[in-house]
């Protein structure tokens, strides 16, 4: 039977993974746990699915510009550090990090291994936890709402600190999204950014407005000091408010 990754080596795959790829890690580490149950067909497409972020990951180490010439000279290159380091010729590189490098380069080393992958178990706290963090840190959540509203359907988050009573939320963007604030400057700070750099189509960058209990919510985090409530909302209670009632607010979002 394979050896089970420790928590450990699975964080440090998501320390090392490119940021828009982490949703696809994160569906494959919680699909993982329904592997046994798969037919045939549904654990040969869920070994696919690993190969893609194995080679999204490989792809990216690589880069766009590296040809088979470019990777073929690395190869060498490496290869005759380990032989002077087998000499004694030099005594700083690495040759773990280089016997490494040569793997990545030749296709043998993949950042999972699949066997191991699917023999770990995680627990509940865990995973929360995992996923909040990797929302805080990753961006541009709008791009993968559909990998983030399967990831957030197969969780329950701890809700005690989120307060009793009914609470305002705000959001700069469409009404789909799952990044809601209780704050109005930070939503106010958004809405100007995507105005100026991103979604300057208005129907993209709408000014909104949410009441809500903890119920409703899945997570608050101020990771980010953005004072950030995570939901999937109920878009028929969500109220558009024209942005000219709020575009006179003087005071500064603090960012970090």
């Amino acid at each position: 039977m394979a050896k089970p990754y420790t928590e450990e080596e699975v964080l440090g795959f998501f320390l090392e993974f490119h940021q828009p790829n982490i949703p696809d890690l994160l569906s494959f580490m919680i699909r993982s746990s329904e592997y046994k149950l798969m037919n045939g067909i549904e654990k040969q497409e869920h070994k696919d699915y690993l190969a893609k972020i194995n080679e999204l990951h490989h792809s990216k180490i690589l880069g766009p510009l590296s040809t088979p010439e470019d990777i073929q000279l690395q190869i060498e290159r490496g290869k005759e550090t380990l032989e002077k380091i087998d000499k004694g010729e030099d005594g700083i590189s690495s040759r773990e990090k280089i016997e490494k490098q040569i793997r990545m380069l030749e296709g043998k080393d993949k950042l999972i291994d699949f066997d191991r992958f699917v023999a770990t178990e995680f627990t509940d706290k865990f995973l929360e936890k995992l996923i909040r963090d990797e929302w805080a840190r990753v961006e541009f959540h709008y791009d993968f709402i559909e990998h983030w509203r399967y990831i957030f359907s197969s969780v329950t988050f701890n809700v005690d600190d989120i307060p009793e009573g009914k609470i305002t939320l705000y959001r700069a963007g469409t009404k789909k999204g799952f990044a809601w604030t209780s704050n109005l400057n930070i939503a106010k700070w958004f809405y100007n950014r995507n105005a100026n750099f991103y979604n300057k189509e208005a129907k993209y960058n709408r000014f909104l407005k949410l009441e809500v209990t903890k119920d409703d919510v899945l997570f608050y985090h101020t990771e980010r000091s953005e004072e950030e409530y995570v939901l999937i909302p109920n878009e028929n209670k969500i109220q558009v408010i024209p942005y000219s009632e709020h575009k006179d607010f003087e005071e500064e979002v603090p960012r970090k």
